[in-house]
């Protein structure tokens, strides 16, 4: 009961920071392409940027997932709030209880999004849920990069961004990335981190933002940092 009270809190909070902040949604045409062909998708994006990705899909009936713990109860509840449908467990499991719950809510939703590096890293690493999922459910994999021009990155394991409030955010989405004849698994996820990393980068290149944090820092760097227009 009190995770899901500190869900709904969050809810109202993020309600209201929500609305101090313009985001704008580039290539959406990739999306609506593989939708236009009845295919479903899934975003695959980086846990350090995630905020700006969920704050910019409200309403749209996404699939996702949070894990079983206390504080993915916190998170499930508040992205039920917001719109979308969550799967408890991880996308690590191939074949598990999470995964296939993962793959019935697809069934009746437009796409999903997860962030492929989550929820503990390393980071910047898809690990193979992705591909399983996509493949399992025939939806294509659009990478995606999100910024913000006033960031704020944090001493997290992923240095997770956070838009300072009135900032104008860009939420990038890539060309879907498919398994090419014969490619294995690990090609495959190798060029879903490079497209993930390229969307990203044009993210942070049309906010204005150079020299963000690419992976995990030193644990002495655990402090906050600005980076500002």
């Amino acid at each position: 009961m009190r995770e899901r009270l500190l869900g709904v809190l969050a809810f109202l909070v993020l309600c209201l920071y929500r609305l101090t902040l313009r985001i704008r949604i580039v290539g959406a045409e990739h999306r609506d392409r593989v939708t236009g062909a009845g295919r479903p998708f899934v975003y695959a994006l980086w846990h350090q940027r995630m905020i700006v990705g969920i704050l910019s899909q409200a309403r749209q009936g996404l699939v996702t997932m949070a894990s079983k713990s206390k504080d993915g109860q916190i998170i499930s509840t508040f992205l039920g709030l917001w719109g979308f449908r969550v799967a408890r467990g991880s996308s690590s499991r191939a074949g598990g209880p999470a995964t296939a719950e993962f793959l019935k809510l697809l069934a009746e939703a437009p796409g999903g999004a997860l962030t492929t590096d989550g929820p503990l890293g390393p980071a910047r690493r898809s690990k193979p849920g992705i591909v399983f999922l996509a493949e399992a459910s025939g939806a294509a994999i659009l990478p995606v990069g999100t910024s913000s021009t006033r960031p704020r990155f944090f001493g997290s394991w992923d240095r997770s961004l956070l838009p300072k409030p009135f900032s104008r955010c860009i939420a990038l989405i890539a060309e879907p990335v498919e398994r090419r004849p014969g490619e294995s698994d690990e090609s495959l996820l190798a060029r879903i981190d490079a497209a993930i990393d390229a969307a990203t980068h044009e993210a942070d290149r049309l906010c204005g933002v150079s020299g963000a944090p690419r992976g995990r820092e030193s644990r002495s760097e655990r402090e906050p940092e600005d980076i500002d227009e």
